[in-house]
């Protein structure tokens, strides 16, 4: 992978954007419906994921919107754990992550690592199987309380 500098690291106080990398985010997850009619019953937990921001930043900075979309993301140190998990070799595993970096695998995307001194964060894995649309003001206070953040 390139050594670029894709991030910047931001203030726990700073608002949210297109981009932003929000750990531990609440979202709901729809377990079980029935009917399709208007008194259908709907069961939903709520789970909390490590999520990047997809939504337009203008969107977000100009309030047009009231909820944001999340994609789900991964350190590639946790995507190789799963994959242990799931009996996969390692050579199985190296070709999996190749084939990410190489873009070959449309349902991910990897995002580069971030070191200095002072903050260091794993390459991520983007899922964008798993996409959540949640309140702007719920992924707001989630980032205010993860402290600084890429």
């Amino acid at each position: 992978m390139i050594d670029y500098p894709w991030y910047e690291v931001i203030d726990s106080k700073d608002d949210i954007t297109q981009g932003d990398i929000i750990k531990g985010c609440p979202v709901p997850i729809i377990k079980k419906f029935t009917g399709i009619e208007p008194n259908q019953t709907i069961e939903a937990e709520i789970e909390t994921i490590d999520g990047i921001i997809m939504t337009q930043a203008c969107d977000i900075e100009n309030q047009k919107i009231d909820n944001i979309i999340l994609c789900s993301i991964t350190s590639k140190h946790d995507f190789e754990s799963q994959m242990i998990a799931m009996q996969k070799s390692n050579k199985e595993i190296k070709k999996n992550i190749e084939s990410i970096i190489k873009g070959q695998q449309n349902a991910y995307h990897i995002i580069n690592q971030y070191k200095t001194e002072s903050f260091s964060q794993d390459y991520f894995i983007i899922n964008f199987k798993d996409i959540f649309s949640i309140l702007v003001k719920l992924a707001k206070n989630f980032a205010f309380t993860n402290g600084r953040r890429l």
